[in-house]
Formats: structure tokens, sequence, C-alpha cells
């Protein structure tokens, strides 16, 4: 290299004063070794031979030396991923539910929006006294009015068929006053609906209200039913009522809590469980006869009930507004009644028996 640039200054006096000009470039780009030779001459022939050998050689060097030297790829370009719109797209058409009807559909699966208490000691004074009319009048039907003693006046046979009259329509009242009581109140999402009829009937709603009531016979399951909501009318509100047995309308009953008040009637609720458990605890001795008189409490209730039937209410089911019995005396409701103030009709035309 050093022999070509003594050789190439020693030309370049003489090279210059030329004329005509002819431009040649060698050159070879390479991570290692960078080179380029720029150089003007008049033709390629008139260059030294050794310069010219040492030029051609160098070239060679250059481009070999250019493709054994390791290839390096250029980094990959990272580029930002480009924002999905697609999900602000599904969330923006997505329907919100807007009403309780709608959040209650959106679900998927019924929601219990009433139970009704245990109706045992009910049923069982009802029976039990429906079943003595009806034998006391059969027995005396018998026995005085078909085939009355020998020597009895002609009146007394009258008197007791007006007697087994009565008796038997105590019996009646007693049994009957078994039925139709509603047991469950959910609310079904339309779109779970199998039936074509309920399908048909749920075109215009979100939610169908499944009611089961009670049978004449008592171990017969409940008869279900589904209605609309607008067909299920109730006499009041029932916010409230379940804990008191007191319609919407009498006072005290029914008003709707500031969340002050509401949290401060939890508190104390909460309060007294305390102290009744702990009052458990403290006299454990004692506890068998507290529950005895519990049973029976319960049981007086339940025959009480049997004969004035205190305790429930009557709301119309169906299109048809059939009469059935709502206990309002216990039980448990969903939101302590609110729930079914949203969604079924309030009718207060609807009497309290």
């Amino acid at each position: 290299m050093s022999s070509f640039s003594r050789g190439l200054r020693a030309q370049l006096p003489r090279l210059m004063q030329t004329t005509p000009l002819f431009t040649g470039r060698c050159s070879a780009s390479s991570q290692s070794v960078p080179l380029r030779l720029v150089f003007r001459i008049q033709t390629p022939s008139q260059l030294p031979s050794s310069a010219r050998r040492l030029f051609q050689t160098s070239c060679q060097r250059l481009k070999a030396a250019a493709a054994a030297a390791p290839k390096t790829t250029p980094a990959a370009r990272t580029t930002a991923p480009k924002p999905n719109n697609a999900a602000p797209l599904l969330n923006a058409t997505r329907k919100v539910p807007a009403t309780f009807a709608e959040q209650l559909a959106f679900r998927g699966q019924p929601t219990l929006l009433y139970e009704a208490p245990s109706h045992f000691w009910y049923t069982f004074s009802s029976f039990a006294a429906g079943t003595f009319c009806v034998v006391y009048t059969v027995y005396q039907y018998w026995t005085v009015y078909l085939y009355p003693p020998e020597g009895l006046h002609w009146l007394v046979p009258q008197a007791f068929g007006l007697i087994c009259m009565f008796m038997a329509g105590m019996g009646a009242y007693f049994v009957l006053g078994t039925t139709r009581i509603v047991r469950t109140l959910r609310a079904v999402p339309a779109s779970t609906l199998t039936s074509k009829a309920a399908k048909a009937g749920a075109a215009t709603t979100p939610i169908m209200i499944e009611v089961a009531t009670r049978r004449l016979i008592p171990f017969l399951p409940y008869k279900k039913a589904l209605l609309h909501p607008e067909e299920v009318q109730l006499p009041f509100r029932m916010q409230g009522v379940l804990s008191n047995g007191q319609p919407g309308g009498a006072a005290g009953a029914g008003k709707r809590l500031s969340a002050k008040a509401e949290i401060e009637a939890k508190k104390a609720e909460r309060e007294a469980k305390e102290k009744a458990r702990q009052y458990q605890l403290d006299h454990i001795m004692t506890a068998p006869f507290r529950d005895a008189k519990r049973s029976f409490s319960l049981a007086w209730q339940g025959i009480r009930r049997s004969f004035y039937r205190d305790g429930f209410a009557k709301i119309k089911l169906g299109k048809k507004g059939q009469e059935f019995k709502l206990d309002v005396s216990g039980g448990w409701a969903l939101d302590d009644g609110r729930a079914m103030d949203r969604l079924l009709a309030v009718r207060p035309n609807a009497m309290r028996s």
C-alpha cells in the first residue's frame, strides 16, 4: 500500500495537467474495513503496470474481506400495538340493564322474591278440626237423623239435621283454608323459558313471575304457574310488612327509612341477636323449657289461625283475577319486600282478609 501511494504521488503532477478526464472508483463497504478510493486518470492504461496490479489486488482483497465479514441483520423494528377499538365498541353497543326487571333477567337464572313461612301447625290444626267436624256430621246424621232412637221427639232429628249441615260447612271451611296459599314467588328470565306458551306471554317483558301455590292435599307437589308481572296484583306495598304483619297503609309500617335510620335499625337488630345469644349461653339449663314454650306458642298460633285466618293478604293472580292468600305474618322477601313492590302491580282495592 505504501509503494502504491508513492507511485501515485509521483504521477499526480503529470496527471493533473491532462485535459480529458476519466473517473474510476473502487469501493468496498464493510463494517470492519471501510475504504473508498477516488482517483482521476486520463485512461486506465496510462497507469504503471505495478500500480495497476496493486490496484487490482487491493480491490480483490477488499471485496474478499467484505464477503467474508459476518452479515448482521438490522434489529427488528418494534412498533407499538395499535389500540383495539373493538372492545370499547362492544361495550358501547352492549345494552346496560336499565330497569330492575332487566337486572334480574341479566342474571340468567330465577330469583326468589318471596318465600312463605312454615304452615305445619296451621295445616295440621285445620285438617284435625275439619276431620272432627266431618266425623261428627256423619255420625249424627246416621244415628239421629236417619235412624233416630225410639221415643225421641220428632223435632230433635230436624234440629240435628241443621246441626249436621253447620258442622259439614265448618269442616269444609277448615279443610279449604289450607288451599290457595302462595308458597313462593320467583322472577324467571324470559330468555330461559322453553314452552311456546310461556315465550308468547314473555314477549313484552324481560321476566315472568313463577307462582307456586299449595294444593288441597298437603303431600302433593305445589302447583306452579308463569304469569306476567302485571297479572300479580298486591293489595298494598310489601316493604316492611313481613316483619310486623301490617299493611303499608298502617302507621309506622311500609315507610321508607333513610340511610342513617336503616343503618341504626340493622345495628339494633344485630345487638338484639347478640344479647339473645348471650342469654342462651348464660342460661343453658333452662333452654329445653324455652324451646318447649316456643313450640307450644307456634302450635297455638297455628290453631288460632286455622279459625281466624289472620295474617293473610288477598292477592289476585292471572287474567281472571283469582284470589289467593299471601302470608304476611312472616316468611322471607327479597330486599325486605322492595323487590316485589318494584316488579308487581299494587292494587289498593284488593282487601286484606
